[in-house]
């Protein structure tokens, strides 16, 4: 069946006149379309496109969800390991504290006069008796 747009009036009621006699035709705006097509189109189009729009909504719904768990389980994760290492960073503080601290304490014990007075006799140096200075008079500068 062909269709031809008609702008003449009285031609169109014509054909209206005969489009309204057979039911199995709706009037469009331009034509005549066939009801069971349209019908038919019409309500498959609606029930797929709704299916569809669900369909589509659960989807981002779980995705959506699906992206923050990772993101959550990345952060849970990222902190735990950051806390790790912090307790071993502060271990090794602690740890470094006490050497120095025992540093400190070996750095008395070998300035003291005893510690000094014993190296003194280990290598067999003398000590000195007569000891002579020498003084300049006047103003001399010294290097």
């Amino acid at each position: 069946m062909s269709r031809v747009l008609i702008l003449n009036k009285s031609a169109s009621s014509l054909k209206n006149a005969r489009l309204r006699r057979n039911s199995n035709y709706s009037i469009g705006a331009f034509c005549a379309v066939p009801k069971k097509l349209f019908l038919s189109q019409k309500k498959s189009f609606n029930a797929g496109s709704a299916n569809l729009n669900l369909v589509s909504l659960v989807f981002v719904i779980v995705f959506c969800i699906g992206i923050g768990g990772a993101a959550y389980l990345y952060q849970v994760n990222d902190i735990a390991t950051k806390g790790y290492e912090i307790r071993d960073l502060e271990k090794q503080v602690k740890d470094l504290s006490k050497e120095s601290k025992k540093m400190e304490i070996r750095e008395v014990e070998l300035r003291s006069m005893y510690n000094i007075e014993k190296a003194s006799q280990d290598l067999n140096l003398v000590n000195s008796n007569d000891v002579t200075y020498v003084e300049i008079d006047g103003p001399v500068a010294m290097k």
